[in-house]
């Protein structure tokens, strides 16, 4: 069984929006960065560590391969992807068209000993797949310093 790789700061991002979610009808005096957050979610993601590598499976539906970002940032991956929809209905003495932008933002935490340089992904039917190598551990090395 792949060891699961856990993200506390993760978590306490995602408690912070949800509660900001939760609250924001009760006060009108919203910022307006929060009011356009609202249209970046964060998107399912499995993510699993073994010996060799860190594997993660983020569902994207409805995105497009080429609107996919990642990004190697501070020990970790970001993901970013844009969702475009437009409708259009053309009937005779009306015309509308509807546009529909929506986002996803994921970060995730990699070990110390990942090599996100060599770091591989594939999409397919709205799942982005990514594997990041890891180093072998090396064993701490030992050697006494003389006193003089």
């Amino acid at each position: 069984m792949p060891k699961r790789f856990w993200d506390p700061f993760e978590e306490m991002r995602r408690m912070h929006r949800y509660l900001n979610r939760m609250f924001a009808g009760f006060f009108e005096s919203e910022p307006f960065e929060e009011r356009f957050e609202s249209s970046i979610r964060q998107p399912l993601a499995d993510t699993w560590e073994t010996e060799d590598a860190v594997y993660a499976s983020i569902e994207l539906p409805g995105v497009n391969k080429e609107d996919i970002e990642i990004n190697v940032v501070d020990h970790g991956l970001e993901i970013k992807a844009m969702r475009k929809e437009e409708t259009k209905e053309h009937k005779k003495g009306f015309y509308r068209i509807e546009r529909n932008y929506a986002g996803f933002y994921k970060y995730i935490a990699l070990p110390e000993n990942a090599m996100p340089e060599k770091a591989e992904a594939e999409y397919k039917n709205g799942i982005l797949e990514i594997r990041v190598p890891k180093t072998k551990a090396k064993e701490p090395s030992k050697r006494r310093i003389k006193i003089k």
